[in-house]
């Protein structure tokens, strides 16, 4: 495989049937930029304003975050501001799709900040803090490029809870939500070590609490200390280990009592979920995490909500009566119409007569209202021109849905008739709202709103955003009152029928529920719970359902009777009390920041290599850094973004494949800033340009259709044996140009076409070994011009592996046609579908079939057997006999008359395990894999010979099934097949049949699968265990 792998890293372009799903770019966007000392924020359309804001924040965290890591950055960091998550899903700063729940992302080839702003000035100032600490750390720890980790140069990789946790440590220090998972945590049977952190959801959180009891124990100023120390040792556990004297299993022990002393108390006098409430969803069966806005129906019978179970969200019914899941009325995440159920900020919500239910989703280029009919499953979508839609309130009698909605900078309440589909602002204004809610008589909207006692604002950065009240709009008044004024946070709004309204408060430090008298304005919890609760709704008999975290995880429960519930009192957590405690300390950076004039600079002994520039930093530690004193100027001119090329990576890899042995390979990589014009060069240059490889790509990603442009040459010199007298040496090259294109109609369906025009030429040379002269005794030459178009459907979803649900699929049509005596005419058609079942999160089901038929003059090739992946070892049987090497019938042999037919127009065919490539050899194809891939071990670590950790280890039971022939008479006359392979079994055919079971490991280097085969021989017999070892993920 390593060789088929080598060789599309040239032809790739020519032949394009891969899977995929896409980004769509339903915008083209016209950036310009501002400056400060530290920044350069880019951002599009009337936005400067949040650019500002961005950056004016940004600052202020690059102060925080370099005082704890002894950092200064070296050079402006590029952020680049989107005013909506449907926009950021169409950033090619990063190729990976930025679905619902990614809040931002930090690229390390130019150490670039990319995010969304959704609506939430909160949210977004916690993440440009959170994308800068990784910013920081990419600067102090890798350069601020990717450079040294490809090169080997640097080899220390910073664990994702070390990231991530510190991430979220300088970014909000400590709040209600963090406290909540560790107080969930500290009543596990089993806290998990800090390596094992990296394997679950609590990276994040559970890598915040270390960082929190890090900087009180040892203090603040050992957090940049344990990275310098990390990057000198090139070793994250001795980092930590020579900056606090401890390794990470005494850290470990010292975290968990940690852990103890700070919650264990807090549990005392709180209550469980199942004393005051009936559980109706169970995480622990289905082993999701989110079951998320519940809400009753007009009867009360059903409830609506999402949940994760198979993988993604769904909109789920739950029968009150039978205590029952009812069905699954909505599959999210499959289709254009449902892309993303807004989960985050969800909002399900029934029309008055029971019959449909209505919610926010993103189906393609727009969020859009769903209205769904509950019986018949039909719907209907109704686009909004907003930037973002979330959060839906049917009225109780009319037929309006309230909704919050996000344009540009701000996020507001808005009301749509769906008779006339006239969309109103009613709040309009620069401040966050949210969780809209009608009140029983439809006469008031209550919600949610960052506003306090402003009634407006120049800009927010001058308002404290970090406290929500409840708000109410009246229809009478059309004005706005404040119903809540208090120093904590409460959300999601729910009026009951006795002239009370129920929200969630974090009083005390723990998010619980209130209810509130409209007339007399008194307010009291009504629970005190350990975790936390979120997004509660009421029946007409109000009785209350909400979310709550438990386990790691979101359940609904079910509160009955609230007219007789009593007030509850809730005492402060350790967190509530102290969080107003100092976090001052010394700022332990060698130097700070001045303005200065500029002076000449002598750049005869400079080091202009990226890397190695600190080199040039002689100054003393007390000697003011020269800034340029342009950037401080605080006007944020809006600057024109210019196509501003610079490169990616540089690096060089020795490569073996299984045709041409070793080679050295030199990739260099180019792109803007926006990422949407990349140029790819890779080469391998030997004596001279006609011996070398080199392939030049430029790709043109800025509009909706990708457009890509190569140029490419590969050469290989080989040996095809000797004789007395003479070494007998072939040559090959490949040279043309290639046009090649994407059309995505969606983010799961796209057209790809192209075509190339190639040159290929064969040489056998012979060698004189007594003379040292050199001859030509045979070339060939073949020309193509192969244009191609495929079909490509997906929209399955991945876990740890590999696909683990949905369904992809690829038809592909490519032909040469006769342009001469060189030429190699053919008319090709292949057909890939491939179908994923998940039985739970870790058990999946994985069936495929392809199809291939090839005609023409001169047809291609379909050569089965083999492993999909790379294969680094293959121990295999063909009747009973020891195989040798990857290849059933040798490839480049003096004899073979078809190579340049056999190397750059044959279609390898696989997955077969346990059979080689080249196995079986046909105009006609069909293959049949079957899979079911399960869980096997969950963490390893091993402390003999060496420490080694891993985590994640899965396994697969196997079947694969496949027949590649020219005649159909070969399924008849076992005689053709003997012949045609060599064989000696009186049963040969054209089909091969192979199973066994596998396990997939993964390292710091790459995934690597284990397999072991048996063949099914057509007489009955199987063959001993043959062993593979690959690289690669499932198919």
């Amino acid at each position: 495989m390593r060789f088929i792998l080598t060789i599309l890293l040239i032809t790739n372009f020519l032949f394009p049937q891969s899977f995929g799903q896409n980004k769509v770019q339903y915008d083209s966007f016209d950036w310009e930029y501002i400056v400060s000392p530290n920044t350069n924020v880019y951002y599009y359309g009337d936005n400067k304003d949040l650019a500002v804001f961005t950056s004016k924040v940004a600052e202020r965290s690059i102060e925080q975050i370099g005082k704890h890591l002894r950092w200064r950055s070296n050079k402006p960091i590029k952020i680049i501001v989107y005013t909506s998550h449907n926009d950021f899903q169409q950033t090619n700063v990063v190729n990976v799709y930025m679905s619902e729940g990614i809040g931002g992302v930090t690229e390390l080839y130019k150490n670039r900040i990319v995010i969304p702003f959704e609506g939430s000035y909160e949210q977004f100032e916690h993440v440009i803090h959170h994308e800068l600490v990784h910013a920081a750390i990419n600067e102090l720890v890798y350069g601020g490029n990717a450079q040294g980790l490809i090169s080997g140069r640097i080899r220390v990789q910073v664990p994702l809870w070390a990231n991530e946790g510190l991430a979220e440590f300088l970014s909000v220090d400590w709040d209600t939500n963090s406290d909540m998972v560790l107080r969930d945590l500290a009543i596990e049977d089993r806290l998990p070590s800090i390596p094992e952190l990296n394997y679950s959801i609590l990276a994040y959180k559970g890598g915040q609490s270390v960082w929190q009891y890090i900087t009180q124990k040892y203090g603040r100023e050992k957090v940049g200390e344990i990275f310098q120390q990390m990057k000198r040792a090139q070793n994250d556990e001795r980092g930590f280990e020579t900056a606090l004297g401890v390794d990470y299993e005494k850290l470990t022990e010292d975290w968990h009592d940690f852990v103890k002393r700070e919650y264990w108390p807090d549990l005392v006098n709180r209550e469980n979920f199942d004393d005051f409430s009936t559980k109706i969803t169970d995480r622990t069966e289905t082993r999701n995490f989110y079951n998320v806005s519940p809400s009753f129906s007009p009867d009360g019978n059903t409830i609506a909500y999402f949940s994760d179970q198979d993988g993604y969200m769904d909109l789920i019914l739950y029968e009150v009566d039978s205590e029952k899941q009812k069905r699954r009325l909505i599959r999210g995440n499959t289709t254009p119409d449902f892309e993303e159920l807004k989960w985050l900020q969800p909002g399900i919500s029934w029309s008055p007569d029971g019959k449909s239910i209505s919610f926010a989703s993103k189906s393609g280029e727009q969020d859009s209202i769903i209205i769904v009919d509950i019986k018949t499953g039909k719907y209907r979508k109704i686009p909004i021109d907003l930037d973002g839609v979330f959060t839906t309130s049917w009225h109780p009698a009319e037929n309006k849905i309230a909704f919050m909605g996000h344009k540009d900078d701000s996020s507001d309440i808005y009301v749509i008739d769906l008779n006339s589909k006239e969309v109103t602002n009613i709040t309009n204004d620069i401040f966050s709202e949210s969780s809209p809610s009608w009140s029983t008589n439809g006469e008031v909207i209550y919600f949610t709103s960052d506003r306090g006692q402003n009634t407006s604002t120049e800009s927010m950065y001058d308002v404290d955003f970090s406290q929500t009240d409840i708000f109410q709009y009246s229809y009478q008044t059309n004005k706005i009152s404040q119903l809540t004024n208090t120093d904590y946070n409460e959300n999601y709004p729910v009026a009951g029928s006795d002239g009370n309204l129920f929200y969630t408060a974090d009083y005390n430090g723990i998010t619980n529920i209130f209810k509130h008298n409209l007339s007399s304005n008194e307010a009291f919890p009504i629970t005190n719970v350990i975790t936390g609760v979120q997004q509660i709704d009421l029946d007409s008999s109000n009785n209350l359902v909400f979310s709550g975290f438990k386990k790691r995880g979101w359940d609904l429960y079910l509160m009955n009777n609230l007219n007789t519930v009593a007030e509850k009192e809730i005492k402060p957590t350790k967190f509530y009390t102290n969080k107003n405690r100092s976090t001052d300390f010394e700022d332990l950076r060698t130097f700070t920041s001045k303005k200065v004039t500029l002076s000449p600079e002598d750049y005869s002994k400079y080091i202009f290599a990226r890397n190695y520039q600190y080199k040039n930093d002689k100054k003393d530690s007390n000697e003011e850094v020269k800034v340029d004193s342009l950037r401080f100027q605080d006007d944020y001119l809006a600057r024109k973004y210019q196509t501003d090329f610079s490169v990616d990576y540089i690096a060089t890899a020795a490569t073996i494949d299984n045709l041409f042995g070793t080679r050295g390979v030199a990739n260099l990589s180019w792109s803007d800033v926006m990422g949407d014009h990349r140029i790819n060069v890779g080469t391998n240059l030997v004596l001279d340009l006609n011996n070398s490889d080199l392939v030049v790509q430029y790709a043109y990603l800025k509009n909706r259709t990708n457009y890509y442009t190569t140029l490419f040459q590969q050469a290989n010199t080989f040996s095809l044996g000797y004789n007395f007298n003479y070494d007998f040496i072939g040559q090959l090259r490949d040279f043309g140009i290639g046009f090649y294109g994407q059309y995505p109609f969606s983010k799961f369906m796209r057209l790809d076409f192209g075509a190339t025009l190639r040159n290929v030429d064969y040489e056998v040379k012979q060698f004189d070994i007594f003379t040292f002269q050199t001859s030509t005794n045979y070339k060939e030459n073949l020309k193509a011009v192969v244009p191609i178009t495929s079909f490509v459907f997906d929209n399955s979803t991945n876990g740890y592996t590999g696909p683990v649900d949905g369904f992809k699929q690829y038809l592909t049509f490519q032909f040469s046609p006769d342009i001469g005596s060189n030429s190699i005419p053919f008319q090709t058609l292949k057909f890939d579908m491939r179908k994923y079942y998940k039985i739970n999160r870790n058990y999946s089901l994985a069936a495929r079939l392809m199809l291939g038929k090839s005609v023409g003059d001169r047809p291609q090739k379909f050569f089965l057997g083999g492993n999909s992946q790379m294969m680094i070892f293959s121990d295999t049987q063909t009747e009973g006999r020891d195989d040798s090497g990857f290849y059933a019938q040798r490839v480049l042999d003096y004899d073979n008359t078809s190579i340049l037919e056999d190397v750059y127009f044959s279609e390898y065919v696989f997955p077969l395990r346990g059979a080689r490539y080249r196995e079986r050899v046909g105009e006609n194809v069909a293959v049949a894999n079957f899979e079911f891939r399960f869980p096997f071990v969950n963490y390893v670590d091993v402390s003999f010979p060496a420490r080694i950790r891993f985590g994640n280890i899965f396994g697969h039971l196997f079947l694969d099934v496949g027949a590649a022939w020219d005649s159909s008479d070969e399924f008849d006359n076992s005689e053709l097949v003997r012949n045609k392979y060599g064989l000696n079994d009186p049963e040969a055919s054209p089909i091969l049949t192979t199973f066994g079971i596998g396990t997939k490991i993964f390292t710091p280097f790459a995934l690597i699968r284990i397999d072991t085969a048996w063949d099914k021989y057509p007489s009955g017999g199987y063959s001993k265990p043959q062993y593979i070892i690959s690289f690669g993920y499932d198919w």
